[in-house]
């Protein structure tokens, strides 16, 4: 066999339509491993339903071109899928998908007064009828405004894939259908379909890119606008970080006048104790109070005592913490019983003048230790005591006397103990001569 081919020229290019019919439609499209076609007109009546197994993408599309031109192309779930959209941009239609994926009784419902073979053509025919309702509105107003001389499928096509008004679609087509003079010479060969949508897609893209300028435009003016409010936010977060570090800084000295003024009130109330403190020494130097008969007469003849309440080591302290207990103090011991060696030995760390002895007695473990570090002690009836508030005073000369007493008992009492020591020398000293001498007569007798 053999196959000849030759060139043939004409005056332009010849466009052959692929189908008779061709209607404006909606499509709906369910794609998968069976993809399902449906197509309605415009007033919602299901013209064709496909679903197949073995057609691509290029066969449902001819399939498509066979039954009219898509206005809208719709799918049943939401996001598009990829399929469905590739379909609609090959016709420059409009989409449609729901808000979120159809349910199953709604497509059901949608669906009942239609036959259909399986779900696939089910889901395909409720997107075309489910976008069908959401333009059914759409489409009434444009019928009203389109006349009968124009055709409405065009003018639909325009207003929903094209985004054009209606008013903008009819004066589109009204200049496409004037009437050619007849004195003109030449007479304009008629545009077919495919030319009048290149034209229109001609005037959609200039108005496009009219539109994208203006859009351009706004953009810069919103950045200018953005740049604007991001330095007012930097300024704000910057006097907001100000005012955040001032914050910190006043609850800070805050905290710290907080603790100055504890401080203070510490402080105050020390002072406050030692002014006491201070006024009761004063009182007790001072010696002018009107208790005592004979303070005008000899004042010199008067000398503070310091009680203590008990002859225990808490009293001592509290003593010392009131009005201090130093060298030299006669110590008024009001009740001297139960103290101990140690106790004794933290009164003779003071190392008083003299103590007097009030209730009680002194335990022979607290009287060993006083004498030993030699502090005088005597009972207190045998001086005059006389109190002013929490201080005393007595007349010198009978604590004198109480002295002088106790160091003529001393005295006595270190004879006594010297006494007692020479026995014991003499006692052990012939305790050894003895033993020496046994020892002896021991040695002389053995052979």
């Amino acid at each position: 066999m053999r196959v000849e081919v030759e060139r043939v020229r004409r005056d332009g290019i010849e466009f052959e339509p692929l189908a008779k019919r061709r209607d404006h439609v909606l499509v709906g499209i369910d794609p998968g491993t069976t993809t399902a076609v449906a197509v309605t007109d415009l007033d919602g009546t299901v013209l064709d339903v496909l679903s197949t197994r073995t057609a691509d993408t290029a066969e449902v599309i001819e399939w498509i071109i066979e039954r009219g031109r898509p206005v809208v192309v719709a799918a049943d779930v939401e996001p598009m899928p990829e399929t469905v959209e590739k379909i609609r941009r090959s016709f420059d239609a409009a989409g449609w998908i729901p808000s979120s994926d159809l349910p199953v009784d709604e497509k059901l419902h949608r669906t009942r007064e239609h036959d259909y073979d399986n779900d696939h053509e089910r889901d395909a025919m409720a997107a075309a009828l489910h976008a069908f309702d959401d333009h059914e509105d759409q489409f009434d107003r444009i019928a009203e405004k389109v006349p009968p001389s124009i055709d409405r499928g065009e003018v639909t096509a325009r207003v929903v894939a094209g985004e054009d008004s209606v008013e903008t679609a009819l004066a589109a087509l009204s200049e496409d259908e004037e009437p050619e003079e007849e004195e003109t010479e030449h007479t304009p060969r008629e545009l077919t379909a495919e030319e009048k949508r290149i034209k229109h897609l001609e005037s959609q893209v200039e108005r496009l890119e009219d539109h994208v300028e203006d859009l351009n435009d706004t953009i810069e003016s919103k950045e200018g606008r953005i740049g604007q409010l991001k330095g007012e936010l930097e300024a704000a977060r910057s006097e907001e970080r100000k005012e955040v570090r001032e914050r910190r800084e006043v609850s800070r000295l805050e905290r710290e006048n907080k603790r100055l003024e504890r401080e203070l009130d510490e402080k105050d109330g020390r002072i406050e104790e030692l002014e006491g403190k201070l006024e009761r020494l004063k009182q007790l130097w001072k010696l002018d109070h009107s208790n005592f008969a004979d303070v005008s007469e000899k004042k010199a003849g008067l000398t503070p005592v310091k009680p203590v309440e008990k002859f225990t080591k808490d009293a001592i302290a509290t003593a010392h913490e009131s009005f201090g207990l130093a060298s030299d103090d006669v110590v008024f011991l009001r009740d001297a019983s139960g103290a101990g060696r140690s106790t004794a030995e933290r009164l003779a760390k003071v190392d008083p003048k003299v103590v007097l002895i009030g209730e009680g007695g002194l335990s022979d473990a607290a009287d060993r230790v006083l004498f030993e570090n030699e502090i005088p002690v005597g009972s207190a009836d045998d001086v005059t005591i006389q109190e002013v508030d929490e201080l005393a005073v007595a007349r010198e000369s009978e604590v004198e006397t109480v002295i002088e007493d106790w160091e003529t008992r001393a005295e006595e009492r270190r004879k006594e103990q010297k006494a007692e020591q020479l026995d014991r020398l003499i006692s052990e000293h012939r305790a050894d001569r003895k033993y020496d001498s046994g020892s002896s007569e021991a040695s002389g007798r053995s052979p």
